[in-house]
């Protein structure tokens, strides 16, 4: 059962939060190391240039979605964020609306960030994802509407439940609220743990990064899952309608944007989507809401199978499903979604994909 419930801000509480030394707002680096302090002068443009793409483990500079961050007191930061007109990737159907999943990703660079520049968290550090969700706000799809210029988006961002480990950051939970000029266009959430080389080495296992991952199975057809390309499809059909071998297309240039030992919690997310996505076709739908929890890691060297159920509801329009994803005949991660057409009305909200949470994550998460 989550302890995260959308609306109630949890509070900070002494059994839970180290506190000792405050946290400095930005943790100062050396002149040579990639966190660049963005000053705290009121003309500051949180959207001039992007973060440095180690902040967010990120290899490719166009994969970097946030533009500048502010601290506002130990535990909570400004974020800039900007969204390009059209991803290359995270797209939907007809290019009215960026895709919500942005946020999923943008949320996660953000915890990132806070905790390499907001706590100081070493680069050679690795950060475990346990839990990663985000929910539109009260505009919907049309918050998210394409213009004739990039999305500039602010996160106003909370942490949670931060637990120190010898003066080091050991594990938080952040909360995002999103706006777009002004106004609220969703939330986001994500819990994270910090991983020292030598527990991270422990944890996984040696010889993991020398495991060379299969030639990827075939791919559904792109039209079924909501996909133009094949390349971008990552479910294999299987003799089941609903069920799917999850695709690990290590030379995808934007779920693989460098390189892991492991499906990065992206693909799990991705995966979800197209498995929603299927079991609406022909009907083109969007995930406005979404939570994902990372029980354990995903292997590239071994089949991880993908299984969507529509769950029951009283909205005709809004229609929640489940999607797990197994390997080795154990759970490995779960998604719950809500999905809503791309076009057409948008009704009044009924259920919140939030009520239902998986199972909390268990001592080995999917690490992102």
């Amino acid at each position: 059962m989550y302890v995260l419930l959308w609306g109630v801000r949890i509070g900070r509480s002494t059994d839970t939060l180290k506190r000792g030394p405050v946290m400095p707002s930005i943790v100062e680096p050396d002149a040579h190391g990639p966190y660049a302090h963005p000053g705290t002068g009121h003309g500051y443009d949180f959207h001039d240039r992007t973060v440095s793409r180690h902040l967010v483990h990120r290899a490719s500079v166009s994969e970097v979605f946030l533009t500048g961050w502010q601290a506002t007191g130990p535990y909570d930061f400004l974020i800039g964020a900007q969204w390009p007109r059209l991803h290359g990737f995270y797209r939907l159907p007809g290019d009215r609306y960026h895709d919500p999943v942005l946020m999923a990703e943008t949320v996660r660079q953000a915890g990132l960030l806070i905790g390499h520049a907001g706590f100081g968290v070493p680069r050679d550090h690795h950060f475990v994802m346990e839990e990663l969700g985000y929910a539109l706000g009260e505009t919907g799809l049309p918050g998210l509407a394409v213009t004739a210029g990039p999305a500039s988006l602010m996160l106003t961002v909370g942490c949670e439940d931060v637990r120190m480990r010898h003066g080091r950051l050991a594990s938080l939970r952040v909360h995002a609220e999103v706006t777009r000029d002004g106004r609220r266009i969703g939330r986001g959430t994500g819990q994270l743990r910090v991983a020292t080389p030598a527990s991270y080495e422990r944890l996984r296992g040696p010889g993991r990064q020398a495991v060379a991952p299969p030639r990827p199975p075939a791919p559904d057809d792109p039209g079924l899952v909501g996909r133009a390309q094949p390349a971008d499809v990552v479910l294999s059909p299987t003799l089941r309608p609903d069920t799917w071998l999850l695709r690990t297309d290590v030379e995808h240039p934007v779920l693989f944007d460098h390189e892991l030992d492991h499906v990065p919690g992206m693909l799990v997310l991705e995966a979800a989507r197209q498995a929603a996505q299927r079991l609406h076709h022909p009907e083109p739908v969007v995930p406005v809401e979404l939570v994902t929890s990372f029980d354990h890691y995903i292997e590239l060297d071994r089949p991880c199978f993908v299984r969507a159920v529509r769950e029951r509801t009283q909205d005709g329009r809004r229609t929640p499903v489940l999607v797990r994803l197994t390997q080795d005949g154990r759970t490995a991660a779960e998604c719950r979604l809500l999905t809503e057409p791309v076009d057409g009305p948008r009704l009044p909200v009924r259920r919140d994909a939030f009520d239902g949470r998986p199972a909390t994550p268990g001592l080995l998460p999917l690490a992102s």
